[in-house]
């Protein structure tokens, strides 16, 4: 009994620790999800970490986190371009997970698995994947799921080039979005339709989609989604031949790319520059733009990516006049393009070759390549009216002209067919733009249904919350009442005590001066008594130390006035630009004979050539109050060092001496008006008690610091830092 009793407890404190652990991990995650979209860098470090941290007991317990980690881990992967690491990392999975007993886990690594292959140009892998994964999922609650799979199979049937499909697979996602109301993914299928109407040549709608996925980026502030929709719609821009709009479009999805750091975007955007520079004749331009691409895509052995950088590079070549490096490149890319099956990169390249050849008049090579592009099954309509073109031209250069008529009459019916689509591809967009404009009609009075709904349910709780309001109204005017009464005898309260210890200020104030003025007013009428009953031998010196204490007195005086001034704010300071090397020099040259006398070392320490703007006359009344205390309050035979060095801060100048010291209690409060040390800061030295008040009065006003503390000579270190503006 005693046994499973401790047995239960056992399990239990595990039990405890690891919710614990799930609770931390899940938390973890959600903060590692949200950097994936904006810093996949960061992401994949925080992931990688926490992959080591998580050992085979908590994965035995609890594999959900452990996946949703390895989720992260292979998307920052693919996001950062490291697909040979992703496809490793998916495939362990793949093979860990089968599709009997963990359909959704499964479902997940295929989808990743054809991310991965997109990226490096394998369609027909990627859609093999797309497709098992659809099929594991169809008939499961995962709606996010299955959008992602419906927008990636529309992604790859776009790659294909079977665009009613992509539109059709993308839409689906879409509707799914929009019912799972999340505007990231609606943001990022909108992008997509707007891509797939773009080749279609529907420019309209295409417009229309990515600005409305650009609006959804920009308040979710996905930098990746802002700049594939600034991608998007410069390539628009591009199409309809407002090559500064596209040039300005490209070059933000190319800053915010770089930002990101996902080299296969940072290529793309590159290519489009390379594009655009070459349609404006800036040749160099384009050219260096492409072989930036050219190089990050050949690190990731993208196939499709290097052939279509490879196909824009022969194009620059062959604008340049150099024909025959154009043709070496332009058949590079047509090799990597039937190897990734790449048709689209494809036809634009055998163009390419074919007007290479045109351009160098090799003419039966020219005429050879013509007949076999205008066998591709599938070809469109503008590529075979160029390349009757082509054709005419080679024909007429080698006076074969009844042949040039036929290439001429073929080139002719390309062309009235060509128009004749283009009609009818015009009313297919205008009946689509209809549909759109139907289908947000809808939309919004739907939106005005579920608002009047809405409405009704919110009229219903208003009516029934009315009395609760006018009891939680009545009730809250009586707390006020309640409360102004509290705080205005809260305010009585501190203004009495405010009143209270102003006076005592005040009072406490007075007796500090009338105690500061009786010493010396005592001791003047002591010498006069003695002057006048002649009780004072040597007269002389009587005369000498009434006139010390009057000017005791007169400076006592000055000090309460000038502390009295900043006090009252009426301290003006005349700033202007100074020397700071040029006034200590001249401090410095006052009080060396003093120094002398005394029998007292003064050294100084100065950095060169040191000025800011300052009230010269009131930083010297500053200094020469600390040298004066140093010298009276040093012992004879003693040594104090004044230094100035330019800090971070601005100007810092110190002033420390030799013994004696203060005590800690003394140096926290040394700078208080009227305040004097028990010993070393004795009267009789003829001090008022405000001299360091006033110079941290003046140090303030300037926007300073000012501060005593243990000198390593014994003694008292004060310093002060000016600002330099």
């Amino acid at each position: 009994m005693r046994h499973c009793l401790l047995c239960r407890r056992t399990f239990g404190v595990i039990g405890l620790l690891l919710l614990s652990r799930f609770s931390w991990a899940m938390q973890d995650l959600v903060d590692i999800q949200a950097q994936l979209a904006h810093e996949p860098k960061v992401a994949l470090q925080a992931v990688t970490l926490k992959l080591e941290a998580l050992n085979d007991e908590t994965l035995s317990i609890n594999h959900e986190v452990w996946f949703a980690y390895k989720e992260v881990e292979i998307t920052a992967q693919i996001k950062l371009g490291l697909l040979d690491e992703a496809k490793a990392s998916a495939l362990v999975l793949y093979a860990q997970y089968d599709a009997d007993g963990f359909p959704i886990y499964r479902a997940k690594t295929a989808f990743l698995l054809a991310v991965a292959n997109q990226s490096t140009s394998n369609s027909q892998q990627s859609v093999a994947y797309l497709e098992e994964a659809m099929a594991l999922v169809a008939d499961k609650n995962e709606p996010e799921l299955q959008a992602d799979i419906l927008a990636n199979l529309g992604r790859a049937y776009r790659y294909k080039a079977e665009y009613d499909k992509a539109l059709s697979y993308t839409t689906r996602a879409l509707k799914i979005a929009f019912e799972l109301k999340s505007p990231s993914k609606q943001a990022n299928f909108h992008n997509q339709i707007g891509v797939i109407y773009d080749y279609i040549g529907n420019v309209e709608l295409a417009l229309l989609h990515h600005e409305r996925s650009l609006r959804l980026q920009q308040q979710l502030g996905n930098q990746q989604g802002i700049s594939n929709s600034l991608y998007n719609i410069g390539e628009i821009y591009r199409d309809l031949n407002k090559l500064p709009l596209a040039l300005s479009h490209f070059r933000q999805a190319l800053a915010v790319d770089e930002s990101l750091g996902n080299p296969i975007h940072i290529a793309n955007s590159h290519s489009k520059l390379a594009q655009v520079n070459m349609s404006l004749n800036k040749l160099s331009i384009a050219k260096s733009h492409v072989e930036t691409g050219l190089a990050l895509v050949r690190e990731l052995n993208a196939a499709s990516d290097i052939s279509w950088q490879l196909s824009i590079l022969a194009s620059i070549y062959l604008a340049m006049g150099e024909f025959g490096q154009a043709k070496v490149t332009a058949n590079e890319a047509l090799e990597l393009a039937i190897s990734a099956h790449a048709k689209r990169t494809e036809r634009s390249v055998r163009l390419t070759l074919i007007e290479i050849a045109v351009a160098q008049n090799a003419d039966p090579e020219a005429l050879k390549q013509i007949e076999t592009m205008l066998a591709l099954p599938g070809l469109s309509r503008t590529y075979q009216s160029r390349l009757y073109q082509l054709q005419a031209t080679v024909h007429e250069r080698n006076k074969a002209f009844e042949l040039a008529i036929v290439s001429h009459k073929a080139y002719q019916d390309v062309q009235q067919a060509l128009f004749e689509h283009l009609d009818k591809q015009q009313t297919e967009r205008l009946k689509k733009s209809v549909e759109v404009v139907r289908q947000d009609q809808e939309l919004s009075l739907l939106q005005k249904e579920r608002a009047l709904q809405k409405a009704s349910l919110a009229n219903l709780e208003l009516q029934r919350g009315i009395v609760i309001l006018l009891l939680l109204l009545l009730f809250g005017v009586l707390c006020l009442i309640f409360t102004r009464q509290k705080q205005k005898q809260r305010l009585f309260d501190v203004k009495a005590k405010l009143l209270a210890d102003n006076l005592e200020q005040k009072n406490r104030l007075l007796a500090d001066v009338s105690h500061e003025l009786r010493t010396p007013l005592t001791a003047l009428k002591l010498s006069i008594e003695a002057l006048q009953f002649n009780l004072e031998p040597n007269i002389e010196r009587a005369y000498t130390k009434v006139h010390s204490k009057i000017s005791q007195l007169d400076n006592l005086i000055a000090d309460i006035y000038r502390s009295a001034q900043f006090d009252n704010n009426a301290l003006r300071l005349d700033k202007e630009a100074c020397s700071v090397n040029a006034l200590i020099e001249d401090i410095e040259q006052d009080f060396i004979p003093r120094y002398n006398e005394k029998q007292h070392i003064l050294t100084t320490n100065c950095q060169d050539n040191v000025a800011i703007t300052l009230d010269s006359e009131r930083v010297k009344q500053v200094l020469i109050n600390l040298l004066n205390n140093s010298l009276a309050y040093t012992n004879e035979g003693g040594e104090t060092r004044l230094t100035m060095q330019e800090t971070h801060e601005g100007v810092e100048i110190s002033v420390e001496d030799s013994a004696p010291g203060l005590t800690d209690a003394d140096l926290t409060r040394v700078f208080e008006r009227l305040y004097r040390c028990e010993e070393s800061r004795s009267r009789d030295l003829g001090g008022s008690g405000l001299g360091l008040s006033i110079c941290q009065q003046i140090v303030l006003a300037h926007e300073g610091r000012i501060y005593a503390e243990h000198s390593l000579l014994g003694g008292v270190k004060f310093v002060v830092v000016l600002p330099s503006e």
